[in-house]
């Protein structure tokens, strides 16, 4: 576990697991209720420190098997209520508590700290990223933090099955995530963080260029 943010709303771990994926836990700091974003396997230390918490929601950011393998081991301990894009729905248990709508941009609320969804297919059809927001945060508009999975990486977009899934994660890309302000943190599901600014900068010089109609996979915007 390693301590990624703390301050006055709210406080961030971080649990690194198998292909370096990311599982995080945001913590209210007044109320102490708490959201675990995505549940990876190796789930023990996650749930060891989220029980020192009120896990009041667990919120999947893509249904690949690296993200949920955990899941079962994480609600058996922590039955909390789960939101998940409904593309990826059939990744999970039938038996999960699938209550949270995040189809829509309204705040799902934690404490006195907020979490709003934004679909961003591509990767997956239900891929959904997480925007974190406080009271203050909510007053003056600017989140901080989003939370991206697999849509987002340092230098690129997430893997793409082919060129039209490809397209539609650019997409994704330009209308949710580059209109953050680019001092927003970019957390993704592996690997380091970045931020939007930094993001914008690399996908500029990508966009410039002609995308070919063949491109996808791997890509890098450099």
């Amino acid at each position: 576990m390693s301590n990624v943010f703390s301050g006055k709303f709210w406080s961030i771990n971080r649990f690194v697991s198998g292909f370096s994926n990311n599982a995080f836990l945001i913590t209210c700091a007044r109320t102490g209720s708490s959201v675990i974003i995505d549940t990876p396997a190796d789930p023990n230390e996650l749930i060891s420190a989220a029980s020192e918490t009120n896990v009041e929601t667990i919120l999947i950011t893509h249904g690949h098997r690296d993200h949920v393998e955990g899941y079962e081991e994480v609600v058996a301990v922590l039955p909390a209520d789960t939101g998940i894009g409904p593309g990826d729905r059939e990744s999970l248990p039938m038996s999960a508590r699938v209550t949270i709508d995040v189809t829509t941009k309204e705040s799902i609320l934690i404490g006195d700290i907020a979490l709003r969804a934004l679909h961003t297919p591509g990767h997956t059809p239900g891929s959904t990223c997480f925007v974190l927001e406080s009271e203050a945060s909510l007053t003056s508009g600017e989140p901080s933090h989003v939370f991206t999975g697999d849509t987002l990486f340092p230098g690129g977009p997430g893997r793409s099955k082919s060129h039209k899934a490809l397209k539609q994660m650019i997409s994704s890309l330009e209308s949710h995530i580059f209109v953050l302000t680019e001092t927003t943190v970019v957390l993704p599901g592996h690997g380091e963080f970045t931020t939007i600014g930094d993001s914008k900068r690399e996908y500029l010089g990508f966009a410039s260029k002609p995308l070919s109609p063949t491109l996808s996979g791997d890509v890098t915007w450099a």
